[in-house]
């Protein structure tokens, strides 16, 4: 029997590709961002980026945690923007718009079973 944790959160992902000449990209080649949110409410409760240094994974987790995915990609990019000044910007940018995408997509998907 799933627990009530599992019962209430769906995984996303988006991905980008790193810029050559960093550290990430020698080790993953693609950035992954993936995100658990509760499905009653939209909002995030676990993040995790594929980032090399555990203070970059944490920093990003932090920046997502407890953001709510009904107000769309705009302010969160905006605090990476604001708060991230590492070379994989545009990639975080890129894989948050696509956690976007796949939420709209599955927010469409469950509005049209009802």
């Amino acid at each position: 029997m799933k627990d009530a944790h599992q019962r209430n959160t769906i995984l996303l992902s988006g991905y980008a590709k790193l810029p050559a000449s960093t550290t990430a990209e020698a080790v993953f080649d693609i950035l992954v961002v993936a995100v658990l949110f509760d499905n009653r409410t939209g909002t995030i409760v676990e993040a995790e980026a594929s980032m090399v240094t555990e203070l970059a994974k944490r920093f990003i987790s932090n920046l997502m945690v407890g953001y709510n995915l009904n107000d769309g990609p705009e302010d969160l990019i905006e605090s990476f923007d604001t708060y991230y000044h590492g070379n994989a910007k545009k990639a975080l940018e890129t894989a948050i718009r696509g956690i976007f995408n796949k939420y709209r997509d599955y927010v469409t998907e469950q509005n049209a079973l009802l």
